[in-house]
This record gives structure tokens, sequence and C-alpha cells, in this order.
């Protein structure tokens, strides 16, 4: 494998690993965790690209036992 990155942040990866890379993201699937994360994060972006600002709820940390 071989992976070359420019001064600008552009990546390539060349070898058994790209071609691996290349075969997931079209055919891959994503976890559980992450299609919930991106339906959590939905509302923010939205809201961020109305206002340009986000405000989240703190919840009081549990006490310690």
């Amino acid at each position: 494998m071989a992976v070359h990155s420019s001064y600008l942040g552009s990546v390539k990866v060349s070898g058994a690993e790209g071609a691996a890379f290349k075969r997931k993201i079209a055919n891959g699937r994503g976890t559980k965790a992450a299609t919930e994360s991106a339906k959590a994060g939905t509302p923010l972006v939205t809201a961020f690209a109305k206002r340009g600002v986000v405000t989240l709820p703190l919840k009081k940390p549990a006490k310690a036992k």
C-alpha cells in the first residue's frame, strides 16, 4: 500500500487497500450507530444552516456512587 498526500490535504491510497476501500465505498453498509448518529445530527445541521448557531441542552451529571 502507498499513501500519498499533498500540501492541501488530498490523499491517494493505492494497492490492495485502495481496491478494498473502493469496494467498501461502492457496496458498504453503515452500522446502526452511524445511522442513528446521522439522524441525530440532521436537525443540528439544519439549524446551523438557518441561524448560523446551534444550541445543545446540557444534562446534569449523575452523582458518583
